[in-house]
């Protein structure tokens, strides 16, 4: 018979080298992860610096055809001008100065002289200085304004007394469309 000597299992270590082993392999993995996460972060950089690339020499191109385009957009803005310009012309050349100046002497009594007439076609604003020889003419005009189907609201908007005369300021609107039918306001001479 064989005697079998007991195997004593002592361990000596001070450590326990199982979890040391478990601690490396799970750093280990880590720093695989972290690899492959700087690989991925380098990639979308350099993906994204050739994007940047190809946006720089996309907005190059486009600064060049803008510049080749500007003399064309500027030469347009000429044109806009000169047509807007011509077509005032064309609106200026349709009014009839002679029809305006023709119910401006319709309303005019006597004893009344004009200096100055000014007439804006945008708004129809119609503003009319001069003298009156009397109260009583400055008043006879201003009927006549009133009753004149081609003056819409006459305004007396200055007065005053220099040397016996009345100078005076009337603004009005004018309506081209109503030349027909004038009043003639009372005391002014009757035109043939």
């Amino acid at each position: 018979m064989t005697s079998r000597t007991p195997v004593i299992d002592i361990n000596f270590a001070s450590r326990d080298y199982r979890l040391l082993s478990r601690i490396t392999i799970g750093l280990m993995s880590g720093t695989v992860v972290l690899c492959l996460m700087t690989a991925l972060i380098l990639w979308l950089y350099l993906s994204n610096r050739a994007d940047i690339g190809r946006a720089a020499q996309k907005l190059a191109e486009l600064a060049s055809a803008e510049e080749q385009i500007r003399p064309l957009l500027s030469e347009r803005e000429q044109l806009v001008r000169d047509f807007t310009a011509m077509s005032g012309l064309m609106d200026a050349r349709r009014f009839s100065w002679t029809r305006l100046f023709t119910s401006i002497e319709m309303a005019f009594p006597t004893g009344v002289a004009l200096n100055r007439v000014d007439f804006s076609p945008k708004d129809r604003s119609l503003a009319l200085d001069g003298t009156a020889l009397s109260p009583e003419a400055l008043r006879n005009l201003m009927i006549g304004l009133e009753k004149s189907a081609v003056f819409n609201a006459p305004l007396l908007k200055h007065q005053s007394v220099d040397k016996g005369n009345i100078s005076f300021n009337i603004g009005a609107l004018y309506d081209e469309q109503k030349t027909d039918g004038l009043v003639r306001p009372s005391g002014s001479p009757r035109r043939k």
